[in-house]
């Protein structure tokens, strides 16, 4: 099992967004066949995975000698008091890298916060040339938004300081955050030597949309992050939710998306005679080539979803099909709108009493499932919220981030 170390200035419950990333990653990681140590000098992490090094001279100076920080920083002395943090660094935190395979540094060596910590990485990677070193770079005390700064505001450091700052690692690679970043990055550091690798911030899906475990196990078991679109009939298998008008359109509109799931989230109904029906639904699928295509959650649940499994579902797709026969009321129309998910729906009365004028009705009778699948298409292609939600969902996944861009960096 390879081991790895990651570092930060500080870490969970502390507040910011590289610790919160940091997190994530060493929870993926950990749950991957890594061995993980955070090694940090502030924080707490309960998960018995991961083990935790807390050493408070790695934190940002600042923290815990501001005379020290402005000494350093604001004034540019390097002097005995400079060596010897360093040296108490080195002493807490050689023997760690040591026992490491690689090791992954966020942010501590592109800012100023704690220049001993820089000199000691410098002066160990020097002696130890073979160990695997992963800077990982979301900002940088030179650049400003999208500007490069020839001078920091309260940053005064002498050439020294500067070449600590500056020039890189032999043999280090970088990771960068964004194109943008690594453009500006390029500019203020001489990186033409060394390997260079973009690895976008990502979301940790579950975890921000709240989905339950049980749903979860239906999106990686059918991986539906990369699917696209992601279509929801929140409805049970009954003849007059007109499934079969759905599959049509499913049908045509795998024409202009391949990799399009469809979900049917109910159950096969106990209060009237639908297994026949059900069977037809089958032989269509099977017709239509959609066997890859057609999710039924009933394959996984032999239970009515709860309340926050329904929810997750419509979190997840980019459209609901309702195309109903007939109904006396329509609670799914009132579900989209809350979760905001575009609802697609058949042309009766009562979805006209609920929704007025703000419903996207198919009138199914006259309309077909080809002409149908057209007008979504065009909503599809031309919506920029849904285009934007695919491109969270398929690019900024940080599961798949750590596995497709950071693991073979390991």
């Amino acid at each position: 099992m390879k081991k790895i170390a990651l570092l930060h200035y500080a870490y969970p419950p502390n507040v910011g967004g590289v610790e919160i990333l940091l997190r994530e990653h060493a929870k993926i990681l950990s749950e991957t066949d890594f061995q993980v140590t955070i090694i940090t000098g502030d924080g707490e992490e309960k998960n018995s995975k991961i083990n935790f090094v807390r050493i408070p001279e790695i934190q940002s100076i600042l923290k815990f000698n501001l005379p020290l920080y402005e000494k350093i920083v604001e004034k540019g002395i390097v002097d005995d008091d400079f060596y010897s943090l360093a040296d108490t660094i080195k002493n807490k935190l050689e023997s760690y890298f040591d026992q490491q395979d690689v090791i992954i540094i966020h942010n501590m060596l592109t800012l100023v916060h704690n220049l001993p910590f820089v000199y000691f990485i410098k002066q160990y990677f020097e002696k130890n040339p073979n160990k695997k070193l992963i800077v990982w770079a979301h900002d940088q005390t030179y650049i400003d938004g999208e500007n490069i700064l020839k001078k920091k505001p309260e940053v005064n450091l002498n050439q020294q300081q500067k070449d600590l700052l500056l020039k890189p690692i032999n043999k280090a690679i970088y990771v960068i955050i964004s194109e943008t970043f690594k453009d500006l990055l390029i500019k203020v550091m001489d990186l033409s030597k060394n390997q260079t690798v973009v690895v976008p911030d990502g979301i940790n899906l579950q975890k921000f949309l709240e989905i339950d475990d049980s749903i979860w196990k239906v999106v990686q078991s059918k991986q539906l992050l990369s699917c696209y679109p992601i279509v929801l009939s929140p409805v049970n298998i009954i003849f007059r939710k007109n499934l079969e008008y759905c599959l049509d359109t499913i049908f045509y509109l795998k024409k202009y998306f391949p990799d399009i799931k469809y979900i049917i989230s109910g159950q096969v109904s106990n209060h009237r005679k639908n297994q026949g029906y059900f069977e037809k639904l089958l032989a269509q699928i099977n017709e239509l080539d959609l066997k890859n295509n057609v999710v039924f959650l009933k394959d996984s649940f032999e239970r009515s979803l709860e309340n926050s499994e329904v929810h997750d579902l419509y979190d997840l797709s980019d459209l609901v099909l309702f195309f109903s026969k007939g109904e006396n009321f329509g609670l799914p129309l009132l579900e989209a709108a809350l979760t905001n998910t575009p609802a697609f729906v058949s042309d009766l009365k009562v979805f006209k009493e609920i929704g007025k004028s703000d419903l996207y009705n198919i009138d199914t009778s006259n309309q077909t499932p080809l002409q149908v699948a057209e007008v979504i298409k065009t909503f599809l292609k031309t919506n920029r919220v849904i285009k934007l939600k695919r491109t969270a969902r398929q690019k900024y996944s940080l599961e798949t981030i750590i596995k497709n861009k950071l693991i073979p960096l390991l």
